[in-house]
């Protein structure tokens, strides 16, 4: 049960399985940022390192410095090549599921690890290719894929909503 552990012990637990991960500002209350910016475009999803998810790592000493000094910092992994894998980024209010279901009807039905994300969407995970892959933001409604160079919420993130990322069992 990841939702169930500390951030921390999630930061290592997807490191320990080859993921890099990246701390990332959490939501507080009335829908703000803890970034401090009472404008913030993305409250909860960006970046709290210098160097955003180039600075991702594996690294145990480092994940457990990030995490000491912010603890409630939502878990983000590094997408591609970095981590070793895509990640297709459902929007169904942009009309995600009607084209993923497209996808499916053309290609056959996807068999994956699936997260919730807490703003009503889903991430579906897959191996990324051995070379570097462009992340085609809208390449159908409602369809991203994170690749090189992007990142992705894990659980036992919290989205601005409230709501946590959970892994779909």
């Amino acid at each position: 049960m990841i939702s169930k552990i500390t951030k921390l012990e999630a930061a290592l637990y997807y490191s320990g399985r080859g993921w890099a991960v990246l701390p990332v500002y959490e939501p507080i209350s009335g829908g703000k940022c803890s970034c401090g910016n009472p404008e913030c475009p993305h409250p909860g999803k960006h970046p709290r390192t210098r160097h955003g998810v180039l600075d991702a790592t594996t690294d145990e000493a480092q994940i457990r410095e990030w995490w000491t000094k912010w603890p409630y910092a939502n878990v983000a992994i590094a997408t591609g090549s970095k981590s070793g894998v895509i990640v297709l980024d459902v929007d169904p209010k942009s009309g995600g599921d009607k084209s993923l279901a497209a996808l499916e009807r053309e290609h056959g039905k996807l068999h994956t690890m699936e997260c919730l994300t807490g703003g009503g969407g889903r991430h579906l995970y897959f191996i990324a290719p051995n070379f570097p892959m462009r992340s085609p933001v809208g390449f159908r409604p409602g369809l991203d894929a994170r690749c090189d160079g992007t990142y992705v919420l894990v659980p036992p993130s919290v989205h601005v909503s409230g709501n946590l990322y959970i892994w779909k069992k």
